[in-house]
């Protein structure tokens, strides 16, 4: 018995063809049908509608408001050094000024000048508030599972306040640091902005007079080492470094001078304005999700009687 081979005619087609599925009938088909729907169940999304809208209405004046404060700081990138009756400017640093923003903002945002701040403002009414039983078990739960937000006393809440809610922004094209707070009241944001400001300014203040100190020691060691102790130009370095000294201890003791320095600053005031909540914002997304919700509901109440229906129809058939 001998294999007959297999002959394969590749010239005949087959005559299965696929059948192609038409997207955009379906598509618009499904259209009709929702928009049917929500025309068909319209009044009832209308009061769903008009019920979120009225709930908000009434949640927005009993909403509590919060007001932000903001200061401005341009730091200083000359300093102003006096030859006779003319002032001459001289560059702090030899590298890009935009650097030296940064260094100032970061030294902002620090946790040593965080609790500097925190000493001078005192208590915060938001850090001083009493902790309800269900707190004080999310404080113990929080610490014990994230011990890293573990806050021991009123000062470190403080502190983890300020850290979390105080915003130091800077930039470097125009050379500005922004230092903005949102508080329950007005006065509060000033103050606690204002206490950001002074502290910087004050620790401003102390770095130039120790400077100033230990030039005006250097140059007494040298007026000394050249003419003797009783030489007059030697009491005169002598004076010189009593006063720079005084001037030390002054600014020390004296916050508010620390403001009439050579930095460039914008005191916040109270602003009465609130900043949130935003009533046109609370009552768009009101709108917005009550009608999603309405015609969600509506498309998916038509879908389940026509399936009931459906389902009717081939029992019936069945039977």
């Amino acid at each position: 018995m001998m294999n007959t081979p297999l002959k394969l005619d590749h010239e005949k087609r087959s005559d299965f063809q696929f059948e192609r599925y038409d997207y955009r009938t379906h598509y618009e088909d499904v259209t009709a049908r929702a928009l049917a729907s929500v025309v068909r169940h319209k009044w009832r999304i209308a009061l769903l509608v008009a019920v979120v809208l009225a709930v908000a209405c009434a949640l927005i004046p009993i909403m509590p408001r919060k007001y932000t404060a903001e200061a401005l700081i341009y730091p200083n990138l000359f300093s102003r050094e006096q030859k006779s009756d003319q002032d001459k400017f001289v560059a702090l640093a030899s590298v890009d000024a935009a650097a030296i923003v940064t260094g100032e903002a970061r030294l902002l945002r620090s946790d040593a000048f965080l609790r500097a701040v925190a000493k001078r403002i005192g208590q915060v009414p938001e850090a001083a508030l009493p902790r309800s039983w269900a707190m004080q078990n999310f404080d113990w739960l929080r610490a014990t599972l994230l011990p890293e937000t573990r806050s021991h006393s009123s000062f470190d809440r403080t502190v983890a306040m300020l850290r979390n809610k105080v915003a130091v922004m800077n930039d470097t094209r125009s050379y500005l640091i922004s230092i903005s707070f949102t508080a329950s009241s007005p006065d509060e944001s000033a103050r606690v902005v204002n206490a950001f400001l002074l502290q910087y300014l004050r620790d401003k203040a102390i770095q130039r007079q120790l400077e100033s100190v230990n030039s005006a020691e250097a140059a007494l060691q040298q007026q000394m080492a050249i003419y003797g102790e009783k030489h007059p130009k030697a009491l005169h370095a002598v004076a010189e470094r009593d006063a720079a000294r005084a001037a030390l201890e002054a600014v020390m003791d004296d916050d508010q001078g620390a403001i009439s320095g050579d930095q460039s600053v914008r005191m916040a005031v109270p602003n009465q304005t609130p900043t949130s909540p935003n009533g046109l914002v609370i009552l768009g997304l009101s709108f917005l999700s009550a009608s999603l919700v309405g015609i969600g509901l509506a498309i998916g109440f038509d879908r389940r009687k026509a399936m009931r229906t459906q389902r009717a129809v081939y029992q019936t058939q069945r039977q």
